[in-house]
């Protein structure tokens, strides 16, 4: 169940981030009562004990939140908070794997787009913005796919 639910906050946060380059806030609301609504049951009806795990995952998107003010807003606030209500869904491992499988596609990316403006039309691209979220989805459907959405 709670693969369903990343899955579905993953797709509609990537396409948000996609076509606007920012997530709306009711996006995070949403998912994360959603994500804490299903927890909770979890955790006190069937005694799961993957509560730590889960805060532990949530603190990923603490942490890119801290980071994106330290560099003065280069790392988006939406990502911080991606990473935060994802971290509600998946264990640990799985959303830090899923922060670094993102961040090396869209660096790719954006490395791919720096050099070709710089051979093809000689404009500098430096200060052009990514979004991140379009590249997680690519892991995170994977991923989703491979564990199964329904588990």
């Amino acid at each position: 169940m709670r693969k369903g639910i990343f899955l579905a906050f993953l797709l509609v946060a990537a396409i948000q981030d996609l076509y606007r380059k920012k997530v709306k806030v009711w996006v995070f609301v949403v998912f994360g009562i959603l994500a804490l609504g299903l927890n909770g049951y979890l955790w006190i009806v069937q005694k799961e004990d993957s509560m730590w795990n889960h805060m532990l995952s949530a603190s990923l998107g603490a942490g890119l939140l801290a980071l994106g003010r330290f560099c003065e807003g280069n790392i988006g606030t939406g990502d911080g908070w991606f990473f935060a209500v994802s971290g509600l869904m998946l264990e640990f491992w799985e959303n830090l794997s899923l922060l670094c499988m993102g961040v090396v596609l869209c660096g790719s990316y954006g490395l791919t787009v720096l050099v070709w403006n710089q051979i093809r039309t000689g404009e500098r691209a430096g200060n052009k913005t990514v979004p991140l979220l379009p590249f997680v989805a690519v892991p995170g459907i994977l991923m989703a796919m491979e564990q199964g959405v329904g588990r």
